[in-house]
């Protein structure tokens, strides 16, 4: 089958979403630690009796393995940004919160990604990202389908 022109730009997309992300490099964080550390903030906002998000619920809901999870986290531990509790009832289980440096550095970020994101919605219209973010999710979806069928590697 020959490539076609939908083919060229679908191809195209996907490298041009590589090179953005070359972009998102320089902030202080890269764009999945901004994820956990939102994740494990909402959460706690959410929660605010608890010490913090289990990393296996941390992971669940990220879609991670619990230790990829893990690896990630230490990470988020070593810049600072995050503090590990153990369980006190279940030695087995770690809570991880924001420290004060992260609630920092995350409010930070956030401010950067809700003024770049609002320039793209203004300019675009909300419904029209919508409808352009569920596509891209669909096909997302269908790419993550073939690859872990094995597929995609064939």
């Amino acid at each position: 089958m020959e490539p076609t022109q939908i083919h060229r730009r679908f191809y195209q997309s996907l490298d041009r979403t590589r090179k953005l992300k070359r972009w998102f490099a320089d902030r202080p964080m890269r764009l999945a630690e901004f994820l956990m550390l939102t994740a494990i903030n909402e959460y706690h906002k959410e929660h605010p009796e608890v010490q913090g998000i289990y990393v296996s619920a941390l992971a669940e809901q990220l879609d991670l393995a619990v230790p990829a999870a893990s690896k990630q986290l230490r990470h988020l531990e070593q810049q600072g940004w995050l503090v590990r509790t153990v369980d006190r009832q279940n030695r087995r289980n770690t809570f991880v919160s924001l420290s004060a440096q992260g609630q920092q550095v995350l409010a930070e970020e956030e401010t950067f990604y809700l003024e770049l994101s609002n320039r793209v919605f203004q300019q675009m219209g909300e419904a029209r990202c919508l409808s352009i973010l569920d596509g891209i999710s669909d096909m997302l979806d269908l790419l993550e389908e073939d690859i872990h069928r094995g597929q995609a590697l064939e």
